[in-house]
């Protein structure tokens, strides 16, 4: 068996933009956040099942993909 491993063939190292919200009401709070998705990467089932030479029921995943949340920017509207 092989080792797990993966390849970073998508998405970018860094990432900038400029987001403006359609729907903005100066008047209205509101909340902003980011979400990102991190590569597929090995799950550690996938390094369980080549150590111990295991053979795993089918539907046992095998790799997993992370989340994360950037902290919410709020805005109020004066007054």
């Amino acid at each position: 068996m092989s080792i797990p491993s993966w390849t970073n063939t998508i998405g970018a190292s860094e990432l900038g933009t400029v987001w403006t919200d359609p729907d903005f009401d100066p008047e209205e709070k509101a909340f902003y956040y980011a979400r990102v998705l991190e590569i597929p990467t090995p799950r550690w089932t996938a390094y369980d099942k080549v150590k111990f030479d295991l053979d795993l029921p089918e539907g046992i995943p095998l790799k997993q993909q992370e989340r994360a949340y950037t902290s919410p920017i709020w805005y109020t509207p004066k007054g």
